[in-house]
């Protein structure tokens, strides 16, 4: 139940505070007073869409905060596994508060803990109902009329509801699986292509390095002359019987020896002098194998050429920069060819789960639409009983339920409600052939029988007393009267039977003093009530016999 609504700097309105009584409270005020601004800033506090430019006051924070209090038992429904607004607390109280700076940031709190909106639309959404003069989503929308249906149906509707769900989302795991299968598999449009590129891929017989190596036997075949001719050259300075680098540096380490046999001192020569041997040696060997190599066969050249050649229109061909990338797309082309052979058998058992996925589903759908529909007579006659009270006797209502294309998360079918007002009538779509006046008594109707079937605990109606006037406003005030022992009752009203009705009483009212203007609204004692309710009755001015009617409508007030 709501039990306090506080409001900083909300478009018209300074400053706002308001204790709000159970039961059956009015808010009524001149045509542009701003009663609409009030209920824009408690839809705020709930999640509403706002601007700053819209609602906000220039360098004012805009604040709008609405206190309610819910029961004990409800402490686990509106609780939630990623903020704990409850703090350890006995008190089963939620703040829910509203925070639009004037750089257009929007905050939003549970009990004074930081939340997304999406959760604070959640929670408040279990905490009151607003019916808007644009709301029509309960007969208006398939989700309202299967609400109303469930409240209605056996008790097992909702296991079905539950059952439908589970099946729902069953077969999306299903459907996600497959999907993240295919997309495993890769964009395979031809496996016939695939198999063939992996093949040359592996023809190709490409080894790690063998691109370098080719490119540097390469450049030594295409020198290969001036090469034979340095070798040779190099080989005969180190093997010339006189004044070679090979007899040079055995001399040098004879030299030593024969200074290492005289005197300790320099044994470091005869070290040197058979490193430089063995070093002479080593590169004699090396210069050699050069020459060694440099005899090839007359035929290798043209290959290497071939197979560089090849190696290039094949990266091209792929797109690959160098040979490592052309060896790691080969393996990626493997992988995915493995996986596209593996995935088959892997693709055709998600298929099947796929498929028993959707008919589990189905058959959810039909048991769900079949035990929702055993509560349609009753609904349509509670309906017409409520209609009647409020001057449509012959009005006659009609549910029908219709097969989607294709099952949703909301069902297997949709539901509307059709509509005659009077006898001989055909039944049509009910937003289609409802006047306004039908309208707001169908849907005071409707919100009465959620109102004491799901224990809704705040109902806010804003003009639902649009189009009706006289008797039927009388029997409007008492439909809403008696709604507020099952629920808290707000209503927006213009209508003085309505106003005379209520427990509570608030008035709306604009002031100006030349630079600015204000809306405020006050709560109105019994003498005050007298006032608004003759003002209502009148054009304006409080006759002795606007007074008289009023206090009349208000006797009679249960």
């Amino acid at each position: 139940m709501l039990r306090r609504l506080h409001i900083e700097r909300f478009a018209l309105i300074d400053q706002l505070d308001l204790e709000v009584q159970p039961g059956f409270t009015v808010v009524t005020g001149e045509t542009g007073a701003g009663k609409s601004i009030f209920l824009g800033a408690l839809q705020l506090a709930l999640g509403g869409r706002a601007e700053f430019a819209t609602v906000g006051q220039p360098g004012f924070k805009c604040v709008v905060e609405a206190e309610f209090s819910v029961s004990d038992s409800r402490k686990t429904e509106l609780g939630s596994e990623d903020w704990d607004w409850w703090g350890g607390t006995t008190s089963a109280n939620l703040v829910l508060r509203r925070e639009i700076h004037p750089g257009g940031r929007s905050r939003a709190f549970i009990n004074d803990s930081p939340v997304r909106l999406d959760e604070l639309k959640r929670i408040s959404s279990a905490l009151v109902d607003i019916h808007s003069q644009r709301d029509e989503g309960l007969w208006a929308r398939s989700e309202g009329i299967v609400l109303l249906l469930e409240n209605f149906a056996p008790q097992s509707a909702l296991d079905a509801r539950l059952q439908y769900g589970a099946a729902w989302n069953a077969y999306v795991a299903r459907e996600q699986e497959l999907r993240d299968l295919e997309a495993e598999l890769g964009s395979v449009q031809d496996p016939e292509y695939l198999n063939f590129v992996v093949h040359e891929l592996k023809t190709l017989n490409l080894k790690p390095g063998e691109e370098a190596q080719l490119r540097q036997r390469l450049s030594t075949l295409s020198h290969i002359t001036e090469l034979h001719e340095t070798c040779v050259e190099v080989l005969e300075s180190l093997d010339r019987d006189e004044q070679g680098l090979s007899a040079l540096a055995s001399q040098l380490r004879r030299a030593g020896e024969r200074v290492a046999r005289r005197t300790s001192a320099h044994e470091e020569l005869v070290e040197q002098g058979l490193a430089l041997e063995e070093l002479l040696r080593d590169l004699r060997a090396q210069w050699y194998d050069l020459l060694e190599q440099l005899d090839a066969d007359p035929t290798e050249l043209a290959e290497a050429e071939e197979r560089l050649a090849q190696l290039d229109r094949i990266q091209r061909k792929h797109q690959c920069a160098d040979e490592a990338a052309l060896l790691a797309h080969m393996d990626v082309l493997t992988r995915r060819q493995e996986l596209w052979e593996q995935g088959q058998e892997r693709r055709t058992m998600a298929q099947a789960e796929l498929a028993r996925a959707q008919e589990a589903l189905v058959r959810a759908g039909e048991q769900w639409n079949e035990i929702l529909l055993q509560g349609a007579p009753d609904l349509v006659t509670a309906v017409c009983q409520g209609l009647a009270e409020l001057a449509m006797p012959q009005t006659q209502i009609a549910v029908r339920a219709q097969l989607r294309s294709a099952p949703g998360p909301q069902g297997s079918y949709t539901y509307r409600l059709e509509f005659s007002a009077n006898p001989g009538q055909p039944m049509h779509e009910l937003r289609k052939v409802a006047s306004g006046g039908e309208r707001s008594r169908l849907m005071l109707v409707l919100k009465r029988y959620l109102a004491q079937r799901q224990g809704l605990s705040t109902v806010l109606f804003d003009e639902i007393d649009t189009g009706v006037s006289g008797g039927t406003a009388a029997k409007m005030a008492s439909v809403l009267r008696a709604m507020s022992r099952d629920a808290q009752v707000l209503a927006i009203t213009h209508l003085p039977q309505v106003a005379a009705k209520g427990a509570q009483h608030w008035v709306v009212e604009k002031s100006s003093d030349g630079s600015s203007t204000r809306t405020q609204l006050r709560v109105l004692d019994e003498a005050e009530r007298l006032q608004e309710v003759a003002r209502l009755l009148s054009d304006g001015s409080l006759s002795s016999l606007a007074l008289a009617q009023a206090q009349s409508l208000m006797a009679t007030s249960e």
